[in-house]
């Protein structure tokens, strides 16, 4: 992940922040739904292959970069009523109903902890 990488071996440098001060990835996540400007449908399974894949990646880099926490942006939608992506970040329905991803974050939490 190259936005990483640059924030640990250029911008943190640049403020005098050194590598041991850890790196917390806050606030990430993927919605589905649909995109109001561009009008394209993120579906359910491209959340769920893109968390895996951002949280995989993070989780490889974690010693490198010295990243100590990643944090889920949503663990619930908005409103799952509303088509727009803006109110389908969750990996749960409103109602707390899970979604795909739900299955893949509990299960990368099983087999990622340390």
């Amino acid at each position: 992940m190259a936005s990483l990488r640059n924030l640990r071996q250029k911008d943190l440098i640049k403020a005098g922040i050194t590598a041991s001060v850890p790196i917390r990835v806050t606030e990430n996540g993927w919605p589905a739904g649909k995109n109001p400007v561009a009008n394209i449908e993120r579906s359910f399974e491209q959340q769920t292959k893109i968390l895996e894949t951002i949280i995989r990646k993070i989780c490889n880099l974690r010693h490198e970069l010295n990243i100590s926490h990643y944090e889920l942006f949503g663990l619930r939608d908005a409103d799952s009523s509303k088509e727009e992506l803006f109110h389908q970040y969750g990996i749960m329905r409103d109602d707390y109903s899970p979604k795909p991803a739900y299955f893949t974050f509990r299960n990368l939490i099983n087999e990622l902890s340390v």
